[in-house]
């Protein structure tokens, strides 16, 4: 297994991807990105990333592979996760370390399910960050931090002091927490929350900052999520939402979430891997979830009319 990271594949050229590789970039780290034909060839023509140019390696998951990763790190949107997995597997290796900063419970376990098991695949959340993309220019204020490590950490393994050590290297902010599987559930509470909500009433992080009827909704979505959670052996609470307020409170007013930017920009939204999974917890343990139910069906309804 890779105990030291020099060569770093991103998968997927959005806005979080594009930041990461600057990142890497500049740190002269060997990253590339990867991709097949058409947008292989796009990417070759670079993109810009706040106004400096990022004219990296592009690897074609077409063309016969010369090149391996020893970090591999998905930063693609839930409905092309299974094409993106297949493109990694023209750099991965056993010895590959996999981070996906995709939002939901599950990316990890289906990339671990279709790599197999010689690619070590940590668990991720990316947290704080405000980065946009429009056409090939990618712009952000801040980089957040990637929270990363196994399911429970008490002592850090070899695989996950690598990682941690190749984000200094790109002046990347990391946390490893203890218990790594709390944090993924405390990440989705807070985008069924502040996601959804943000996308149904076309509004920013500053109307969330204060007491009003967006901030009700957003806690709504919350609450129902504390409940499945719950039913799900994972005891979110209290002090997980005054933690998100802390968070919520420093982001800019003015700034939007990712499915605001795709529900504005007429772009699949994830909905079904958030409201649409809190209802499907809910039916299962018998749960109700009228909240997270109804804007389930005004986000697809809203997809489906288009």
């Amino acid at each position: 297994m890779t105990t030291r990271i020099d060569r770093v594949a991103i998968v997927g050229a959005g806005a979080m991807g594009a930041m990461y590789a600057d990142h890497f970039a500049r740190a002269d780290v060997d990253v590339r990105f990867v991709a097949r034909g058409d947008r292989a060839a796009r990417l070759r023509d670079g993109l810009t990333v706040n106004g400096r140019g990022l004219r990296i390696d592009v690897v074609d998951a077409d063309e016969p592979p010369d090149w391996t990763a020893d970090l591999i790190v998905f930063a693609v949107k839930h409905h092309h996760l299974d094409s993106s997995i297949e493109a990694a597997w023209s750099v991965v290796t056993d010895s590959s370390i996999v981070l996906s900063v995709l939002n939901g419970l599950d990316s990890e376990a289906r990339i671990a399910d279709q790599l197999g098991p010689g690619p070590r695949v940590l668990l991720c959340i990316a947290l704080a960050m405000d980065a946009e993309r429009d056409g090939t220019a990618v712009r952000y204020r801040q980089a957040g931090r990637l929270v990363f490590g196994e399911p429970r950490n008490e002592r850090p393994t070899p695989v996950v002091t690598a990682v941690q050590d190749v984000l200094d290297r790109a002046d990347l902010a990391w946390e490893t927490p203890t218990d790594m599987r709390h944090r993924m559930w405390w990440k989705f509470m807070v985008n069924v929350g502040i996601n959804q909500a943000s996308a149904v009433l076309d509004a920013p992080y500053g109307a969330f900052q204060r007491e009003g009827e967006a901030r009700a909704l957003m806690s709504a979505l919350i609450d129902e999520v504390i409940a499945v959670a719950r039913a799900e052996g994972v005891d979110l609470g209290p002090d997980d939402v005054t933690a998100w307020h802390r968070v919520l409170a420093g982001q800019p007013a003015d700034g939007r979430t990712s499915m605001h930017q795709d529900f504005l920009a007429g772009r699949p939204t994830e909905v079904d891997i958030f409201g649409g999974r809190v209802v499907e917890l809910g039916r299962r343990h018998g749960i109700a979830t009228p909240y997270n139910q109804a804007l389930t069906w005004i986000l697809r309804g809203h997809r489906h009319a288009r």
